[in-house]
């Protein structure tokens, strides 16, 4: 089964427009020409008016009942055979006793009694079924002592002048009606483009983000889509984090069971306890299937904070020193804690060891003989700091190191993400970062975490 394409926009807007525009052209076309028609009616009857009065004023009665007219007409085509207007006397008795030379060769009209002062316009059919505007009035002329004499006087047209009037009027009606309407619908098609030329911009700036070259819409847009824009960007730069953090998940998982699997391989190179080993074999198999769940809910993660449970960090630097100790036993390391046991911070605990873990690695790896662990509160923080007596870190690199894969000593074994990850974690609970010198010249990271 196909589906048939969706209709654009465009398309609807101008059929329906267009539907909307054509039969209000039609409507006021139709309005128009009957209103012209009326009034062409209207102006005819107006002119027979003015003809029948005309014919009055012109009549004369004899003494002994007769009406006269004068040989000179009141109106000129009254005299012209044949010329569409003409004029008719009936008597009482509906008797013709006059009509226009005009009449001559024109069948009769019907005689048709009218009340006097009485006028009566219609158009009526004469012989031979031909139309025409026929003019009726009833009028009594004044005898003195005898009775009144009663006449119906008749103006007819023909309606050729009508029909032709209409017919021009309809014509250009007709001509200036096409062009406004084409006008109209041009002037619409552009209007259209016009008010619909950001959502073709917003699409091809969307193409240009499909095809890699920008990386959001930046133009500005009507307030109309400029939600719409807004959300796809903050939907594009959604998608962009969680594809940066299943990247650094992967590299921070891999850097998190670098230590385990070291001491595994130390452990398995050194001649210990059997039981002892397996202890501690079974202690970093734990530790590294809590660092692959853990590392993996944070690659799933928004990204945000959860609520956790205030964790003592005395317990995680005893952890740390102790299977550090291990790792690097043949370097005999001397561990210096100054951990109050009563200090927390509302941190996952995994993350701790996270932290801790990363700093106090890089610290064996860099130092002579010393590392130092310290717990303290500074101003409202807690204060993490990990200091070696080792060659420590120029100032003018401390921000350098800690992005990701940026390495101090690339003669040193490691991957440049360690201090990466422990800033990532630190800054997801709203934390800093910071590096110095230790007091013994090497460096000192100290990590400030909110109190709990």
């Amino acid at each position: 089964m196909f589906l048939s394409r969706p209709t654009s926009l465009r398309s609807r807007l101008l059929i329906v427009s267009t539907g909307v525009l054509l039969l209000f052209a039609a409507t006021a076309i139709a309005v128009l020409d009957n209103t012209f028609e009326r009034s062409a009616r209207e102006s005819i009857r107006e002119q027979l008016n003015a003809q029948l009065y005309a014919l009055l004023t012109a009549a004369e009665l004899t003494d002994d009942g007769r009406l006269f007219f004068p040989e000179t007409s009141p109106e000129p085509r009254f005299a012209v055979a044949d010329s569409g207007l003409y004029a008719f006397v009936f008597d009482s008795s509906l008797r013709r006793v006059w009509q226009s030379p005009s009449a001559v060769s024109i069948d009769l009209i019907e005689a048709i009694p009218v009340a006097v002062g009485t006028t009566t316009f219609d158009i009526e059919r004469l012989p031979g079924d031909k139309p025409v505007f026929v003019l009726r009035f009833g009028v009594a002329w004044d005898m003195g002592d005898l009775a009144p004499q009663s006449f119906t006087f008749v103006v007819v047209e023909s309606l050729k002048r009508f029909r032709t009037s209409v017919r021009e009027f309809r014509n250009n009606l007709y001509l200036w009606g096409a062009i406004a309407v084409g006008l109209l619908l041009l002037l619409q098609l552009a209007s259209f483009s016009w008010a619909l030329s950001p959502l073709a911009r917003v699409s091809r700036e969307i193409q240009r983000v499909e095809s890699g070259q920008q990386r959001l819409i930046e133009e500005n847009y009507p307030v109309e889509i400029s939600g719409l824009t807004r959300n796809i960007n903050m939907l594009i730069e959604s998608s962009k984090r969680s594809l940066d953090r299943y990247r650094n998940s992967l590299g921070d998982l891999a850097h998190s069971l670098k230590t385990p699997l070291a001491l595994l391989q130390g452990l398995s190179e050194v001649d210990s306890e059997g039981a002892s080993r397996r202890q501690m074999l079974a202690e970093q198999t734990r530790r590294m299937s809590d660092i692959v769940e853990h590392q993996l809910k944070r690659a799933a993660s928004s990204g945000g904070t959860a609520s956790v449970m205030p964790v003592g960090v005395a317990v995680a630097v005893q952890r740390i020193s102790a299977t550090l100790g291990k790792v690097y036993a043949d370097r005999q390391i001397r561990f210096v804690t100054d951990v109050d046991a009563s200090i927390k911070v509302a941190m996952d605990p995994v993350d701790l060891l996270e932290v801790i873990g990363n700093l106090a690695d890089n610290a064996c790896k860099w130092c002579k003989d010393e590392v130092a662990i310290s717990v303290h509160h500074i101003d409202g923080w807690t204060g993490i700091e990990v200091a070696d007596n080792g060659p420590g870190i120029d100032e003018s690199i401390a921000d350098e190191v800690m992005q990701r894969g940026v390495r101090a000593d690339l003669k040193r074994p490691g991957q440049g993400i360690g201090l990466a990850v422990v800033r990532d974690i630190v800054e997801s609970y709203n934390g800093v970062v910071s590096i110095g010198r230790s007091t013994t010249g090497g460096a000192r990271v100290i990590v400030k975490l909110p109190s709990a």
